[in-house]
């Protein structure tokens, strides 16, 4: 079942925020009506968790901006010459304060917290139905805190005590939050996702749905992201243990980025974010900034393309075509522009993801062995023909970051990765001259705070070079 819109008036002034200002981008996201107090049975819960849920198909967050950008800010994707001027900033590295996708991003990630906070402060008495509800709500608010802590702070491997983004769990009119530190906020991310997995009982519902390994394998990704190998390594082999999930075979990946619907049989979907029919960003979608039957701006890096071998099955998803006169390789992972009763889902955490993680944390921590068999689990089913990797020490390494690269091309990781890894960005001549080397001590790796934000909202600084 997809996670329908709030139709009716009074939920959706539940779910929505309030305020006397002249538009929603003059307002500060922490602006809201108290409406966790009409938050008064479980039901009550679940129709405030498909509000929550329908947020973040927003085009700020998964409808388009987090995976395109990501991709695009890096070295996996770069715009036509022939292009519709969206995301332009992002492109060229000229991003600032008034830039439309990055409020966007910012609003939009606290609308969701807000509804999560709606929920998980309500008065319901505890049940295995309210406490999975719970358990839904603090894995969102994990989530946006773990999105926005990367777009808008340093990376936790690089400075923990720089300034994140504010840390806010309840209603408070008067609140003009400051920045907590980024170990602040990956405290608070621990915490959710800890509290989650603990409330949370379900683990049928389909892959648009929180349950308890989604709550599992993002904490994985979080401890990761930090550094914090050991626990990486702990965290997604309790995925891998007791999750069930698994690869989706070579034969089937295909047919897996066709299908457009949520899944319930565990192949290799944790998490996605769905649309369909009805409930989509329409033309603003982020297959319409890939598909040359929409704006088709966004093109396959050639280096990127190169890296995949004839046989790699994953190079089916790459097709080639022409645009503004020019050979060029399009991103076909989002194939249903034209599907009018369902649109494709944006998937946020995938089994291929948990494994190469693994890989990466055995061979940082010394032990290769390990790190092979993970390594080679993804590269092997992705290439029958490949016979394996048998890299050593740092070889294997770039091993290992070259197949997450190639494995989550296009679905928003690879900016995030190299600020994690805290590597310069390299980008060929496809990219515009002025940003082809970006270092990781650029202001620019960090987006600025939104300028709705500072003036609203005095006690928030911004971030440096903006």
């Amino acid at each position: 079942m997809k996670h329908k819109l709030i139709a009716s008036v009074s939920l959706a002034a539940l779910l929505s925020l309030g305020s006397c200002k002249d538009s929603f981008l003059e307002l500060s996201p922490y602006d809201a009506l108290p409406a966790a107090t009409a938050i008064s049975t479980a039901a009550d819960m679940g129709v405030a968790a498909n509000g929550m849920y329908s947020g973040m198909r927003n085009i700020g967050l998964y409808g388009r901006t987090l995976p395109l950008s990501n991709d695009l800010m890096a070295d996996n994707v770069y715009l036509s010459v022939q292009n519709s001027g969206r995301y332009l900033a992002q492109f060229n590295y000229s991003i600032n304060s008034q830039n439309g996708d990055v409020t966007g991003t910012w609003n939009a990630g606290y609308v969701v917290i807000l509804r999560a906070n709606n929920i998980i402060n309500s008065t319901v008495a505890q049940s295995t139905e309210s406490d999975q509800f719970r358990g839904e709500a603090l894995t969102a608010r994990a989530l946006m805190y773990f999105e926005l802590v990367r777009a808008f702070a340093k990376p936790y491997t690089v400075d923990a005590n720089a300034p994140g983004v504010p840390i806010v769990l309840e209603f408070d009119p008067l609140l003009k939050p400051a920045r907590n530190s980024v170990q602040e906020v990956y405290a608070q991310i621990i915490s959710d996702l800890n509290q989650a997995f603990g409330l949370m009982t379900n683990t049928s519902k389909n892959s648009s749905y929180f349950t308890k390994y989604v709550a599992k394998a993002l904490l994985s990704k979080v401890y990761f992201y930090m550094g914090d190998y050991p626990k990486a390594i702990q965290e997604s082999l309790a995925v891998v243990n007791e999750g069930g999930y698994k690869l989706v075979p070579a034969a089937d990946y295909g047919a897996y980025y066709r299908n457009p619907a949520p899944v319930a049989n565990k192949v290799e979907t944790i998490f996605e974010v769905a649309s369909d029919g009805t409930n989509n960003a329409g033309f603003d979608a982020l297959v319409n900034m890939y598909a040359q039957a929409g704006y088709g701006d966004a093109l396959v890096a050639d280096d990127l393309f190169g890296l995949y071998a004839d046989t790699d099955i994953r190079k089916s998803v790459i097709i080639p075509g022409t645009r503004a006169g020019e050979s060029v390789n399009i991103v076909n992972k989002y194939q249903n522009i034209a599907n009018a009763d369902d649109k494709d889902d944006t998937k946020v955490l995938r089994y291929a993801e948990i494994l190469l993680q693994l890989a990466e944390s055995y061979a940082r921590t010394g032990d290769e062995t390990n790190a092979l068999n993970y390594l080679n689990q993804v590269a092997q089913t992705r290439d029958s023909e490949f016979l394996g990797f048998t890299s050593t020490g740092a070889e294997l390494l770039e091993d290992i970051i070259t197949e997450r690269r190639k494995e989550l091309a296009f679905e928003g990781n690879r900016f995030a990765d190299l600020n994690r890894l805290g590597r310069a960005i390299t980008r060929n001549e496809q990219f515009p001259a002025a940003a082809r080397t970006v270092e990781l001590t650029d202001s620019r790796r960090q987006a600025p705070i939104p300028q709705v934000e500072l003036d609203a909202n005095k006690n928030i600084n911004q971030n440096p070079g903006y």
